[in-house]
């Protein structure tokens, strides 16, 4: 006997976030961070459209990504969703160490990585080459310069010198600095300055010193300096020459920047063009050491590329200038770093300083990251730093309460110095928190305020592996959610009145920010662990182990590591960037960054470690989730890729020009070498 069953179906309930109106959730989401907009996406399939409606994107970018190579590549493109996504992944790849591409780019002697651009030398004499691989641009074609032909049609009288020294400085906007050097029977030394794609020589311009020589271009104007010239007081200083690519012409007299103290470009001294403005910074004040107690600050100016005139430079001021105090405790010099950074959503220049410090008051050193931005008044004008009022140092609100002064970095602070924001100071790895490397063990430090992640490159011998094991180390922190009572307060501080001035820095950032998530890639165990092998023999190719030299951005890492019996290095290539399509480039789809943090107990104030999915570490990846919007189809692990295999959305280059031996050009088009090394990756030691 047959018995009908009614289905009955239950509806499906809908949240309460998912029924607002379009314009209520874009007026939500101008609140959040791109991070959050895109995992917001991921929720639920109602939320797709953030991440997918041209219009809404469009305005995203334009608020919180307005100053990205995405950004920029949206506004050619209109393709402002896919921007968008581009940015999230990027971001995410880089602070949990997740990287989307590897593999080896070329053989080199010598290289530069600048601004995605790689320039190698190959030294195989009488042949000399020159090659210009666009990283960022996913090329598969590079520009070949022939050096001695270069240097024949530029420096006539050269041709006569057998030994010559060769070497990049600098290259942006499709302009390449070189400095060429020989001896005949004196040493001379020459600025080239060419486009290769045009086949130019822009100018050659003899050098009187190459002390310290730097270079710096936009597409309008070109810098050099050196740190030669000699003051009365016996010290040198840096002399800036600028150069009009228009007309070819120089600028009729130079700028010597007397007031600028340090000689190490990265460390205690930084140049930088940005938006037309040539900028100078310092982290030094005096040229003597002072034994006494005394406070540090930014020395800091800039002046229009049109203009360099020192007397109409402006300077940042001593109230915006605050560096540190020296009672702080001493440094270590030797794991510092300076740079310029501009934001990717307001365009705001910030003065980075990496700085391994005794604090005052801790047991061991720690590595911590300041923020600083910059600043001027236009009506001031380079003056006497000494006429500077004295800095009153601001009030801060913790809990409804105001405080004045904090202490920083453990010290009473006097009161002319300054209070440190929490969201400008970032402490890094000491060694009661996560392993120690030391600074011969660490390759490459850098860190990235557009993903609050500072980034290593170590060599993990201490894992119990044999030889070299080099590894990407990130540290990541994420804000704490603020009281919604007092939305624009940070968290309360349970402190009592007695000791309201003497509040710790570390114990506000404490509370907002919750502890740094470190990431080690790639990890130590795997299910798949033929592929983990392959992976690490990428990073530390076997007969390449000699010294490592490292650059890094805000998307991608190069680094050369070894020699071969020719004197050849390795050059490898890690992106961060989801849309990077390199032909004949491995790509690494499904190992994540293997997660170590330490775990804070709020009972018993105890630290605790834990790692890949113990520790919060995720099993899947957002590289992983809607990876048709980037062209994948599928994702692809290593050796999958065919070679020679290009991204439909990778337009065709033109065809590499033939160059026969009658004709006398110096620079051509070619395949580039990472092409012609796919499967010989594993095979360089035979």
């Amino acid at each position: 006997m047959w018995t009908s069953k009614k289905l009955v179906v239950i509806p499906q309930r809908t949240s309460g976030l998912q029924r607002l109106p379009y314009e209520i959730i874009a007026y939500i989401v101008k609140y959040l961070d791109i991070d959050d907009v895109f995992h917001l996406s991921l929720c639920s399939r109602h939320f797709q459209y953030l991440v997918r409606e041209e219009r809404f994107c469009k305005t995203l970018i334009n608020i919180k990504a307005s100053y990205t190579i995405e950004a920029d590549e949206a506004r050619r493109s209109g393709q402002f969703a896919r921007a968008l996504r581009r940015v999230a992944k990027r971001r995410q790849a880089l602070s949990q160490a997740s990287p989307y591409v590897i593999g080896i780019v070329g053989l080199a002697d010598s290289y530069e990585y600048i601004h995605g651009v790689l320039c190698y030398i190959i030294e195989a004499r009488p042949q000399r080459w020159l090659r210009i691989l666009d990283l960022h641009g996913s090329a598969s074609h590079e520009m070949v310069v022939d050096i001695p032909a270069l240097i024949r049609e530029a420096v006539p009288r050269s041709a006569k010198s057998r030994k010559y020294k060769f070497r990049v400085l600098y290259h942006s906007n499709g302009i390449t600095s070189c400095l060429f050097s020989f001896a005949l029977p004196n040493t001379e030394n020459w600025l080239l300055i060419f486009q290769a794609e045009e086949k130019k020589i822009v100018a050659q311009i003899p050098l009187e010193s190459t002390a310290k020589i730097f270079v710096r271009n936009n597409k309008d104007f070109l810098y050099f300096g050196t740190h030669s010239e000699e003051g009365a007081d016996g010290f040198k200083y840096w002399v800036l020459t600028g150069f009009r690519i228009e007309d070819r012409s120089l600028f009729p007299r130079k700028m010597r920047l007397t007031s600028v103290v340090g000689y190490d470009i990265g460390t205690t001294v930084c140049f930088e063009i940005i938006d037309n403005y040539f900028y100078v910074l310092s982290n030094q004040t005096n040229f003597e050491l002072r034994e006494t107690d005394w406070i540090s600050y930014y020395h800091c100016l800039r002046f229009p590329l049109d203009d360099p005139d020192r007397n109409r430079a402006q300077v940042m001021h001593k109230d915006d200038s605050w560096r540190r105090k020296h009672a702080e405790g001493p440094i270590d010099d030797r794991w510092g770093f300076l740079k310029l950074d501009k934001d990717e959503a307001s365009g705001v220049i910030n003065i980075i300083e990496s700085r391994k410090e005794w604090l005052t008051g801790k047991s061991g050193s720690r590595r911590t990251y300041y923020m600083t931005e910059v600043c001027f008044n236009e009506n001031l004008e380079l003056a006497d730093e000494d006429n500077h009022p004295a800095v009153i140092p601001p009030v801060i609100m913790v809990g409804g309460r105001s405080i004045r002064p904090i202490r920083v970095g453990n010290n009473a602070v006097d009161s002319d110095v300054p209070v440190r924001q929490p969201e400008n100071v970032h402490p890094g790895d000491d060694s009661s928190t996560t392993p120690m490397f030391t600074r011969t063990q660490t390759h490459l430090r850098s860190y990235q305020r557009c993903s609050n992640t500072y980034l290593d490159l170590v060599d993990d011998t201490s894992s119990g592996s044999t030889g070299r094991h080099l590894r990407l180390r990130t540290g990541h922190r994420k804000p704490k959610p603020k009281p919604e009572s007092t939305p624009n307060a940070l968290p309360t501080l349970e402190v009592s009145p007695v000791s309201d001035e003497k509040i710790d820095l570390d114990d506000i950032i404490k509370q907002c920010y919750h502890p740094n998530e470190i990431y080690f890639w790639p990890p130590e165990r795997h299910q798949n662990q033929e592929l983990l092998n392959k992976v690490y023999e990428i990073l530390n190719p076997p007969g390449y182990l000699g010294s490592i030299t490292a650059f890094s951005d805000e998307r991608s890492i190069v680094y050369a590591t070894g020699e071969d019996v020719n004197g050849l290095k390795v050059l490898i290539y890690v992106s961060f960037d989801p849309a990077a399509r390199l032909a004949g480039m491995l790509r690494e789809g499904y190992i994540l960054g293997e997660k170590i943090s330490a775990q804070y107990d709020e009972m018993t104030g105890q630290k605790g470690y834990g790692s890949g999915a113990e520790a919060g570490g995720s099993t899947k990846h957002v590289k992983d989730i809607m990876a048709e919007d980037e062209g994948k189809g599928k994702v692809e692990t290593i050796g999958d890729q065919s070679r020679g295999a290009l991204p439909s959305y990778i337009a065709n280059p033109p065809a590499p020009e033939a160059v026969s031996e009658d004709c006398k050009s110096w620079s051509w088009l070619e395949k580039a070498m990472h092409q012609d090394l796919t499967g010989k990756l594993f095979t360089f030691a035979h």
